[in-house]
């Protein structure tokens, strides 16, 4: 992709290759149902409003904070361009969230559970996720001082891995995960629009925001973590 013409506007493709891994090896040379470990199953109107709202404060903040102190547009130039995010968040960008998560939250998901604990398995799949995405940070992302930035980068999507699996458990639904996925991939994760701020500067903040949020989860979730029954 990287030898490509904007090959970044494409790296969403890219996230089909593990579900076609999984219809490779678990349906056709595995013979294992896949369908149901997908966990697409209707979330409560809680969760949706959730995984929502919480990606477009937690932008709005980050915009606000931007343009205070540098006038910098991180999200927008002019306010009708929400909308534009907010259908962009909740159609492309949450289509290809899904079709990514029904496999790290859905299928994976699934069967490290019937032999792990939540955490190990939350933990798990958060460090191979969040190394999934290293060519990310090595080819398309303009940091200074890529040997500090680049573990930022990955540690943010480490802790928002661990974000989405906690939803995801207690939701019993992967729909709300791969809603959250879509809409911080428009409203927080981008490199903004018209920024003086370097792209290090950029992640160190979003860093705070995902551990902060990260942090909310486990004081609100911590006594609902569910136990997915073996199928």
């Amino acid at each position: 992709m990287n030898s490509f013409e904007n090959g970044r506007a494409f790296l969403g493709f890219t996230m089909i290759i593990p579900l076609l891994a999984v219809f490779l090896v678990q349906k056709m040379w595995g013979r294992l149902p896949i369908f149901h470990t997908f966990s697409l199953t209707k979330p409560s109107s809680k969760w949706v409003f959730i995984s929502i709202i919480v990606p477009i404060v937690m932008g709005i903040g980050l915009h606000t904070y931007f343009y205070v102190t540098h006038g910098d547009f991180f999200l927008i130039t002019k306010p009708s361009q929400l909308i534009t995010l907010l259908l962009i968040g909740l159609t492309i960008s949450a289509f290809s969230a899904l079709v990514e998560e029904v496999i790290w939250r859905g299928n994976y998901h699934y069967y490290l559970r019937q032999r792990f604990s939540f955490w190990p398995t939350a933990l798990f799949i958060g460090v191979i996720w969040s190394l999934w995405h290293l060519p990310i940070a090595l080819l398309y992302k303009s940091y200074t001082t890529p040997v500090l930035s680049v573990p930022v980068y990955l540690f943010i999507l480490f802790a928002l891995s661990l974000v989405l699996s906690i939803i995801r458990e207690v939701a019993q639904s992967i729909i709300p995960v791969a809603l959250l996925h879509g809409m911080m991939n428009v409203f927080y994760l981008s490199d903004g629009q018209q920024m003086s701020v370097t792209t290090d500067f950029q992640e160190w903040l979003k860093c705070i925001g995902i551990v902060l949020l990260f942090i909310v989860c486990i004081l609100l979730l911590r006594h609902k973590i569910v136990t997915i029954s073996k199928k």
